[in-house]
């Protein structure tokens, strides 16, 4: 659906080329804040004008959506921060704990869609206004897909838990919104459509909820990095000089930090000075692969092992 414009990649790229990780998720985020603000004073306006129950779930939608990314934002900020002596590790994990309070608040949202579902349902209201509200969704649908698109880029680029989390937000919304524009469109054939959408709706909303927590347990409980890059490091370890044989290798998460273990062999008849040069090319390269990584390599020849 939000498919890569290589142009506009390159555009990008070149205009962030010299921001950081950390700045292009805050960014991500801040974007998202302004614009559910925009949506929210848009939707208000249009169920005000329209009484359409669909209209009423998607501003609130946009609500959560500017909650969770202002919280989002102080989250990123946060585990910015440096290691300490009481977090050892530093404070990426705070990512993977506000993407479970993500997952809380998308879970009130789609509950709430399917309680104002049952309501319209048990004391159904004419809709009026109805190309007001296409109109609307129209500019909201537009509005959102420039957001995703910035996000999907950002959540690409730093593999932050946070972007994407905020992403699968946005995305609910943006479908909320394709919905509205088919209920407002076939209501006069079928009054029941709205109560139908915001069953829809509701349930998608509650789907992407499991897809937030499964990004958070990710990255609680220290599963290890995908299968592809876990490749690309041993590719990378193997290809230093004087690397025999990967012994071990762990790895794990923290927000947009990555933490690789590595055991290598090697000949057990060079010098300490020699196996210390290895393990420090294979850290440096790893830093190449990885803008926020701990690294840490031990050689071991067959004497130790």
């Amino acid at each position: 659906m939000f498919f890569r414009i290589k142009l506009l990649d390159d555009v990008l790229d070149l205009y962030f080329k010299n921001c950081s990780h950390v700045d292009l998720a805050k960014k991500s985020v801040v974007l998202g804040v302004i614009t559910s603000v925009f949506l929210i004073v848009l939707k208000l306006i249009t169920w005000m004008i329209t009484d359409f129950i669909s209209m009423r779930a998607s501003m609130n939608d946009s609500i959560l959506d500017a909650l969770t990314s202002f919280m989002a934002y102080h989250a990123l900020r946060f585990s910015a921060v440096s290691f300490d002596k009481e977090h050892n590790f530093g404070h990426e994990k705070i990512e993977g704990i506000m993407a479970f309070c993500q997952c809380l608040l998308v879970v009130y949202s789609g509950v709430m869609i399917f309680v104002e579902a049952y309501e319209v349902l048990l004391n159904p209201k004419p809709l009026k206004n109805g190309e007001i509200g296409i109109a609307v969704m129209v500019i909201s649908c537009f509005a959102v897909y420039q957001l995703l698109y910035f996000q999907k880029y950002v959540a690409l680029k730093t593999n932050s838990v946070l972007v994407r989390g905020d992403s699968l937000h946005y995305l609910s919304d943006f479908l909320v919104n394709i919905c509205i524009i088919a209920s407002l469109l076939i209501s006069k054939f079928f009054p029941h459509i709205d109560v139908v959408c915001g069953v829809i709706i509701g349930g998608y909303v509650l789907y992407n909820a499991l897809l937030i927590l499964k990004g958070a347990m990710i990255d609680l409980m220290d599963e290890s990095l995908p299968s592809e890059t876990c490749s690309d490091i041993f590719k990378t370890a193997n290809s230093v000089s004087g690397v025999e044989k990967i012994k071990r290798l762990r790895t794990r998460s923290a927000g947009m930090k990555k933490y690789v273990e590595l055991r290598v062999k090697v000949d057990s008849k060079i010098s300490l000075i020699e196996a210390d040069n290895i393990t420090r090319e294979i850290e440096h390269r790893l830093h190449k692969m990885f803008e926020k990584v701990d690294a840490i390599v031990r050689a071991e020849s067959d004497d130790q092992l």
